[in-house]
């Protein structure tokens, strides 16, 4: 037997307990539920200080108390029931088994025992639980581990890492934020006084983002905060292994050094589960299980056994397994990537394996590109917004080698949906204008970059430098004789004219372009040139044009299963119906829009629908409710980095006479006051901001349309073309009283004029029910009739 010296029975702890109350709770309640709860997860995560914390949560509830047993210097399997009799001060220490002994102690006990570090004495300790569980119907185990201990009864608990705060945006959130407590804490203890303000509140918070929030990893920084300052450490932080060392005499030589710590968890892994590891590293936010088979799957690795070495480093702790639109979808803390990474470069396979991970970025762009006029649009977008680190690196390795240029321009043009979608248009046109910048992409695939780039530039508002983007590419595809990039050429041509305010110019340059993509077969680009070819026809006086060309996309979308260019061809029709005069038939329109962008959630098509919808609410009367959506247009525009003006003259001028019609009812203290309360919604929010207010909104019945009594005399006057002066004198009322119901008349009718004013009030005084012609579209709405 091999002498072991006794563990105390719960040891007072040194430091205080920072964050994780929760958790604690929720722990606390598995252990009344379960006689095993097994806490797993990376070194350094806190498995050992969570559990002694709860066990002196719990010990009085226990007639015998709590006891931890900690395995981490123990080395041979067979010792393992040895250090639990010592633990629990088993009187007898003779050569009898040392299971029996502990049996025999524990069977009449209340307690909860800890066993602590299990993870490289799996079966022994698994063996003990067991045993004891069987034996001793008083005693309650929570054991630690990097993976479960997988016998049965077992509640398996992943420990997270600490919160950590998203943003600056609200600095008491981030002083509460769980990593930056402790990291302030453990400063403060290591003789560093750490205050976090505005000045440095943005480095705190991407230094425990680096950090993954782990425990272990804030508190070795903390200790370097004594000779370093933040930005020091973030500078540095690609040499975390050899920067973030501990030397407290009570930590155990695994935990001095971030790198011995994630070695101990690479040692305890197979040879094939450490190769896969290091491959792993390659992707920068995770993957799927195609993707690792695909990228990681080669050499020593067959793509058949990944699955298996998957499920093992997910059990090892080295993984974390996340659900992910139908799929699993796995990551690696940073901390353990950049081990993998300095494993897959000693190795001299980082290189290819960056190639295979942009060939893949590559395939799968493509295939979105190719597929985008189908079904499956909201999954290729999801994709892209959850994959945006490994575009970004994938793009990133195309541009730094001269292999790798036509991929990282392939990658950039073929994801044309993904940055025109609002969120990714900033980055979008960073990394295309990077790869432009190249000397030696190939003529073609410059030549879509350039039109990417325009139409991302454009929706940026930066009109003049599309016009030079545009130029260039018409000149490559020229050169090229290709039909359909000149046939882009055209219809960005007509955007370029709608946005810049010769919409009638537009519609020629469209209906060639659009022609032609026909033709090709290119419907997708086909569709997205149709809603915008729809925009020209309204706003050069041909609304009925518009509507038409919106019933061929609709219809389009039907057979092709498409819905990302449907929402655009729903809000359009909606402006077609507005222009009409029929209320009913735009909020059913924008309805359905907003009901896609739940799916889609495009950055772009939401606050132009929003705009719509804010029209309809005004024109039902209220106004107040009104502003709130103007309020929450204009936040998305802001999260955008774009604007309304950049849509060309129509667009804006009617947002501007409908928020001017906002300031003019209200007066502009009350107006903005309440645009301030929706001003920081996101996207959802508003979504579900502006599907409220089009439900409460009342525009099938004539008396809803919410005149007062007074308000209904000034408008048979203003039908009549009587003057603000002339009504002032028949209804006995000041001139400025007048001014005040006009507007709001104005206002309720949805009207910018006062010849609009009696054919409305017509309108809401007719009995008879609409005509075919005018009733809004039944759902679901497919734009067969408009």
């Amino acid at each position: 037997m091999t002498e072991l010296s006794p563990s105390p029975k719960l040891a007072t702890a040194l430091t205080s307990f920072i964050g994780r109350e929760e958790l604690v709770c929720h722990v606390v309640e598995l252990v009344h539920q379960r006689r095993l709860v097994t806490l797993v997860g990376p070194g350094g995560i806190g498995k050992t200080r969570l559990a002694t914390e709860l066990c002196a949560e719990v010990e009085h509830e226990f007639p015998d108390g709590g006891v931890v047993v900690t395995l981490d210097a123990v080395s041979d399997p067979a010792d393992v029931a040895w250090r639990t009799a010592s633990s629990v001060e088993v009187i007898d220490q003779s050569l009898q088994d040392p299971v029996a002994q502990v049996l025999g102690h524990l069977r009449h006990r209340q307690l909860l025992l800890v066993l602590d570090n299990c993870e490289h004495l799996l079966e022994a300790a698994a063996g003990l639980a067991k045993e004891i569980l069987r034996e001793c119907p008083g005693v309650r185990i929570v054991a630690t581990s990097r993976e479960p201990l997988g016998i049965a009864g077992e509640q398996v608990l992943v420990v997270p890492p600490l919160q950590v705060p998203d943003s600056c945006a609200d600095l008491d959130a981030v002083r509460e934020s769980e990593a930056v407590r402790l990291l302030v804490d453990r400063a403060d203890r290591a003789g560093a006084h750490l205050v976090v303000g505005p000045d440095n509140c943005a480095q705190v918070v991407e230094l425990c983002t680096h950090l993954d929030g782990m425990p272990l990893a804030i508190e070795l920084a903390a200790a370097r905060l004594r000779a370093l300052g933040v930005g020091d450490l973030l500078d540095r932080l690609d040499q975390r292994f050899s920067l973030l060392k501990g030397s407290p005499r009570d930590v155990l030589p695994r935990h001095r050094t971030l790198e011995a710590l994630i070695g101990w968890s690479y040692d305890l892994c197979t040879p094939a589960e450490r190769l896969l590891w290091s491959r792993l590293s390659v992707f920068r936010g995770g993957a799927d299980l195609e993707a690792v088979e695909i990228v990681a799957g080669f050499g020593a690795i067959d793509p058949g056994d990944v699955i298996d070495l998957l499920d093992g480093l997910v059990a090892k702790s080295v993984l974390i397994a996340e659900p992910a639109d139908g799929f699993t979808y796995y990551r690696q803390l940073v901390t353990m990537r950049d081990y993998g990474e300095r494993v897959a470069v000693r190795s001299g396979e980082w290189e290819d394996l960056r190639r295979r991970h942009a060939m893949l970025a590559l395939e799968r762009s493509g295939q979105m590109h190719r597929e985008w006029a189908g079904p499956h649009q909201a999954q290729w977008l999801r994709r892209a917004r959850r994959d945006v680190a490994e575009i970004v690196a994938a793009m990133d390795w195309g541009i730094s080698d001269p292999a790798g240029h036509d991929t990282a321009a392939g990658i950039a043009s073929n994801l044309r949906y993904f940055w025109a979608g609002g969120h990714n248009m900033a980055a979008g046109r960073y990394r295309l204008e990077r790869v432009l910048a190249l000397p030696d992409v190939a003529a073609p695939q410059r030549c879509e970059c350039l039109l990417v780039l325009f139409w991302v530039v454009m929706l940026q508002g930066d009109h003049a430098d599309g016009a030079r983007v545009l130029e260039e590419a018409r000149v490559l595809a020229t050169d090229l004789g290709d039909r359909r990039r000149l046939a882009e050429v055209d219809t960005w041509g007509g955007l370029h004219c709608l946005f810049g305010g010769d919409p009638a110019a537009g519609v020629e340059l469209y209906q060639r372009g659009i022609a032609v993509l026909r033709e090709v077969g290119d419907i997708a680009a086909m569709q997205a040139a149709m809603f915008q070819l729809a925009l020209c026809q309204i706003y050069s006086g041909d609304p009925a044009g518009g509507g038409e060309t919106c019933a061929q996309i609709l219809a389009e979308s039907r057979r092709n299963g498409e819905a990302w260019v449907k929402a655009y061809a729903l809000w359009v029709t909606g402006i077609v119906h507005w222009r009409q005069g029929d209320l009913a038939g735009v909020r059913a329109y924008a309805t359905e829009a907003l009901r896609l962008q739940e799916v889609f959630e495009d950055g772009i098509c939401t606050p132009h629908v929003l705009l719509l919808a804010c029209q309809v609410v005004m024109a039902a009367g209220e106004v107040r409710r009104a502003a709130r959506l103007q309020g929450a247009a204009d936040a998305l525009w802001r999260a955008q980095g774009t604007g309304i003006d950049a849509f060309g003259p129509g667009l804006a001028g009617d947002a501007r006479e409908s928020r001017e019609r906002i300031l003019r009812v209200l007066g502009r203290e009350e107006a903005e006051a309440l645009m301030a309360q929706t001003a920081d919604l996101d996207l959802r929010e508003a979504i579900t901001v502006g599907l409220a207010e089009l439900a409460l909104t009342p525009v099938e019945a004539p008396v809803e349309v919410g005149l007062t009594k007074r308000e209904t005399q000034v408008a048979e006057l203003v039908a009549e073309g009587l003057s603000n002066k002339q009504i002032a004198a028949r209804l006995t009322i000041s001139i400025r009283t007048v001014d005040g119901h006009v507007e709001r008349i104005l206002a309720k009718f949805g009207v910018t004029s006062r010849g609009q004013v009696g054919l409305r009030l017509h309108e809401t005084r007719r009995q008879e029910p609409r005509t075919q012609e005018t009733r809004p579209p039944q759902t679901p709405l497919d734009g067969t009739r408009l």
